[in-house]
C-alpha cells in the first residue's frame, strides 16, 4: 500500500516535472494552432536543445539553466532557416506534406545526432549548489524546483508576449482567420517564420532544461514528442494556459501513476491518457482560444 507521504512527494514531484512537460509542448502547439502544421521533429529539436545543454555544461561547466539561452537561440535560427528553406513550399498545399518533410528531419537529425555523438545516454547537472527541499512530509529535488521555476517563467513570457506585443498579436490574428489577418496589412508569411522559430526555441529551452534531469540519447526524440501531443491533447491546440495545465496533469498523471504500476510502465500511462482524452474530448480541457489565451 502507498503511504499518503509518499503519495503527496509523488503528487508535488509530478508538479515539478509538468511544467517542463508544458515548455516542450508549448512550441507544438502554437505551431500547430497557428501554422496547422504537425511538427513531427518537434521531439528531436528538443533532443537537441538537451545535446547543446550537455555539451556546453562538458565543455565549460556552464549550468544548462544558461546553456538553455544558447539552446533556444540556435533552435530558432533552425527555425527560422527550416521555414524559409523547406517548409515555405509546401505549407499551403496541405498537411501530409508538411509532415513528410518533418518526418524525414526528425530521422536526419536522429542519424546525425548517433554518428557524431554516439548512442550511449548522456545528462547534464545543474551546476549550482543547492540542496534537497523539504515541503511538509515531503523532500523535493533542488534541480527539479530550480527548474519548474524557470519553466513556469518562460511560459508566462510566452503568454505576455502573445497578448501584449504587435507580433504577438498579429500572432493571434494569423491564428484566428489567415485570410482576415493578410486583408488587414498583416504579413503571414513573416508570422510564420516568427511562429516556426518561437516553436523550436521552446523545444530547445525545454530540451536544456530536461538534460539536468533526465539521460538522453538521439533516439529520445520519439517519446517527448508523444509526451508533447498528449500535453497538447489535454490542454488544447494553441491555449497557453491550456497547454500548461495540460502538461502538470501529465506530470502528476505520470508520477502518481508509476506507484501503483511501476517506473517501466510511464510511457503507457501518458498514451493512455493521450488516447483516452482524444475518445472523451478531442477538442482538449481549453480548446482554441487563438494563439495566446
Amino acid at each position: 500500500m502507498v503511504s499518503p507521504e509518499l503519495a503527496f512527494e509523488s503528487l508535488l514531484n509530478g508538479l515539478l516535472i509538468g511544467g517542463i512537460y508544458a515548455v516542450a509542448a508549448l512550441g507544438l502547439s502554437l505551431v500547430f494552432g497557428i501554422m496547422d502544421v504537425v511538427n513531427l521533429a518537434h521531439g528531436h529539436m528538443l533532443m537537441v536543445g538537451a545535446y547543446v545543454g550537455i555539451l556546453l555544461f562538458a565543455a565549460t561547466g556552464i549550468t544548462p539553466l544558461l546553456g538553455m539561452l544558447l539552446a533556444a537561440a540556435l533552435l530558432f535560427g533552425f527555425g527560422v532557416f527550416l521555414q524559409r528553406v523547406l517548409l515555405e513550399r509546401v505549407v499551403d498545399k496541405g498537411m501530409e506534406q508538411p509532415i513528410i518533410v518533418l518526418f524525414g528531419l526528425a530521422l536526419v537529425l536522429e542519424s546525425v545526432g548517433r554518428i557524431v555523438l554516439g548512442s550511449e545516454p548522456q545528462r547534464a547537472s545543474i551546476g549550482i549548489p543547492g540542496s534537497s527541499i523539504p515541503v511538509g512530509p515531503a523532500v523535493l529535488s533542488f534541480p527539479r524546483v530550480v527548474t519548474f521555476v524557470v519553466s513556469v517563467a518562460l511560459i508566462v513570457a510566452v503568454w505576455a508576449f502573445l497578448k501584449y506585443t504587435t507580433t504577438g498579436l498579429a500572432i493571434r490574428a494569423t491564428a484566428q482567420n489567415t485570410d482576415a489577418a493578410q486583408y488587414m496589412g498583416i504579413d503571414t508569411g513573416k508570422i510564420y517564420i516568427i511562429t516556426l522559430g518561437l516553436g523550436t526555441a521552446l523545444a530547445g529551452a525545454a530540451g536544456a532544461l530536461l538534460s539536468i534531469l533526465f539521460p538522453f540519447t538521439p533516439y529520445a526524440g520519439w517519446s517527448y514528442l508523444l509526451k508533447a501531443f498528449a500535453v497538447v491533447v489535454l490542454g488544447g491546440v494553441g491555449s497557453v494556459i491550456g497547454t500548461l495545465v495540460g502538461g502538470l496533469l501529465l506530470g502528476v498523471s505520470e508520477n502518481v501513476g508509476v506507484l501503483f504500476v511501476g517506473g517501466g510502465y510511464r510511457d503507457l500511462i501518458s498514451y493512455s491518457i493521450f488516447l483516452l482524452v482524444l475518445l472523451v474530448r478531442p477538442q482538449g480541457l481549453f480548446g482554441s482560444s487563438g494563439g495566446g489565451e
